[in-house]
């Protein structure tokens, strides 16, 4: 299969991307840097191509390469995103408006671009999309991360009404929810050390091994999936609490 990949230079991204080629599948990777990346290492099954998609235009061009190279996404793997911690009185509107075109309008815009030319005749019934939400996205909102937050509830809530909606037509959809990831993210790259925090690689491969299994939502680690429990019973006003103050640590 081929498989298209958002923010495929590094991090969640990048191992999702390996752990597709393990399986034998083609992945078209996409991202701005890829300056020390080797294609001839993959041997053509990792494609890079270089877009800033927080751009439509940049989008609508990875959409028209693709298919005048007559390449037919499979699985797209909506995974670029990015966080911003601080007080939102104290954060630019041009900030959290990077984050919402990033987190959400290209989430959507991607999503709308290839759904259409998903291979439908795939006897298999693997063809589909999976789009990185955060376990963030099962609490109340996010003090002092407000915007992504929100973004990752957006994104959650989108991707399964979408894999309700797609049943009947053969496609896959998933939403993949990370807890803490060790990767470069702004409020995790300063935490050196920490039991909940999950290696890239792992998350990728239990990422790979739900889609496959045909779940439409995937937290990664029991131990995120007790703390996504558990927080069905915290009281609203005490998760806000508690929220708050471990994003407010962070700045």
């Amino acid at each position: 299969m081929n498989i298209l990949i958002t923010g495929a230079t590094k991090g969640i991204g990048f191992s999702i991307a390996l752990e597709f080629i393990k399986k034998g599948h083609r992945v078209f990777g996409v991202g701005r840097n890829w300056e020390n990346f080797s294609e001839e290492k993959f041997k053509g099954k990792f494609i890079p191509i270089k877009a800033d998609i927080t751009e439509k235009n940049e989008r609508e061009k990875i959409f028209s390469y693709l298919n005048e190279q007559n390449i037919n996404i499979d699985v797209i793997v909506n995974n670029a995103g990015a966080g911003s911690i601080g007080d939102f009185k104290n954060i630019s509107y041009e900030e959290s408006e990077k984050l919402i075109d990033l987190n959400i309008t290209a989430l959507t815009h991607m999503t709308k671009l290839f759904l259409n030319n998903l291979k439908k005749e795939n006897i298999l019934k693997e063809t589909g999309i999976i789009n990185v939400s955060s376990t963030a996205a099962f609490q109340e909102g996010g003090p002092y991360a407000a915007v992504y937050y929100a973004g990752k509830s957006y994104v959650k809530s989108f991707t399964l009404a979408l894999s309700e909606e797609l049943k009947k037509d053969g496609i896959r959809v998933m939403c993949l929810c990370p807890g803490p990831v060790k990767t470069d993210f702004k409020g995790i790259k300063n935490i050196k050390k920490s039991f909940y925090i999950m290696t890239p690689e792992k998350t990728a491969e239990i990422c790979v091994k739900d889609y496959f299994n045909g779940k439409n939502i995937s937290v990664s680690g029991n131990l995120n999936k007790f703390f996504v429990f558990l927080s069905k019973f915290i009281p609203r006003k005490i998760e806000l609490k508690i929220i708050g103050k471990i994003q407010k640590n962070k700045i």
